[in-house]
Formats: C-alpha cells, structure tokens, sequence
C-alpha cells in the first residue's frame, strides 16, 4: 500500500513537471505574488519564458497563461506591474468568425522597458533600449530606441 501512494505520488509530479500546460498554470500564482523579482523571474523560467540576465518583473504580470515559451525577454529589460504579454489572440474563435486564430512570439530585446499597465499583442518586438509607456497597447512592432504610448502605441520620439 505504501509503495503504490509514493508511486503515484511521484507519477503525478512528474506529469506537472512535464505537461506545459500545467506547469503554466501551476507557477503563475507564485509568479504574480513573489515578493521579491528575482523570485518573479524564476517562477516564469519555470513556466517555459525565456529570460536573459538582469531581467526586472513586476507584479502581477501575465505573460501569456498559455504558450509562455513564446516569450522572449532578453538582458536587462524591465517589466512594470499589471502588464500583459500575450502570444495568443483567440478571439475569432469566440466571435464565430472564419479567420484564424493569431499565434506568433513575443520578443523584447536588451535594455527595453516596458510601463505599468501595457499590454504587448501576438508577434510583437520591441527594439532594444525601447521604451513603452504606462497603459499602452503595443500592436505593432517598437524600433530601437523609440519611445510610444497610447492605445494604440504611437511613436513619441
């Protein structure tokens, strides 16, 4: 009896361990609540996100519940609190039109920054040492060295 339950135990920590899609779902929680970024960061690692050196994450940010392996955040980049990265867009499939869902990597490059509140859309890049303001949403891609805000995110400099 004892042996089945640690075997079972350990079936079931390993399909958490292996499953995308669970271990997604099962780090976000400490991933929006760590109290410090490093432990942020390590927590999205876990999920599947791709993150250089030095990388800074705020709370409660969302990078994609889904497909997080899409998302790339390269050295030194800084995401502020409440903002969302998304690498998915199904919408068409809740709105019953005959268009395919959008699916497509999220790559933000060194020294990039992106502000509280944004919101980064499927297939976007920002350049390095970009700048995205407070409460943008990001629909098209950010050049080196822009700086854009608004919704939708406009060039500013």
């Amino acid at each position: 009896m004892q042996n089945g339950t640690i075997i079972f135990f350990v079936v079931i920590l390993l399909l958490i361990l292996f499953s995308k899609r669970v271990r997604s779902v099962i780090f976000l929680i400490p991933a929006w609540f760590s109290p410090h970024s490093k432990i942020r960061v390590f927590f999205h690692k876990l999920r599947g996100v791709r993150i250089g050196k030095s990388v800074e994450i705020g709370y409660y940010v969302t990078i994609d519940n889904e497909l997080p392996n899409l998302i790339t955040l390269k050295d030194n980049v800084t995401i502020t609190n409440n903002c969302v990265l998304l690498a998915h867009d199904h919408s068409n499939t809740y709105t019953n039109q005959n268009k395919k869902d959008k699916i497509a990597p999220i790559v933000v490059e060194e020294f990039a920054f992106v502000g509280s509140s944004s919101i980064i859309l499927p297939g976007i890049k920002i350049g390095r040492k970009a700048v995205v303001g407070a409460g943008s949403v990001v629909t098209k891609n950010v050049g080196p060295e822009e700086v854009v805000a608004g919704n939708p995110a406009r060039n500013l400099k």
